[in-house]
């Protein structure tokens, strides 16, 4: 069921040797300092899927700080 999904997400098609997928590969997104997501969403391109894919992860990240209450 996973493989009709896979390809259509923005990840799929990151170049293995592009600088971001080289940060994914070294650090977890999900555990990242917020500061370090930001600066990364900043380096990518407006209006691509890449963008959008690191704001959802952002927007994600900072719901669980406010759910927590830190």
């Amino acid at each position: 069921m996973a493989a009709p999904i896979l390809p259509a997400h923005p990840l799929y098609g990151l170049p293995l040797d592009c600088e971001l997928a080289v940060v994914f590969e070294t650090e977890d997104p999900f555990h990242m300092p917020l500061d370090r997501l930001e600066s990364l969403i900043e380096d990518t391109e407006p209006g691509t899927e890449m963008r959008g894919y690191l704001c959802g992860l952002y927007d994600l990240r900072r719901a669980v700080v406010y759910a927590r209450g830190h």
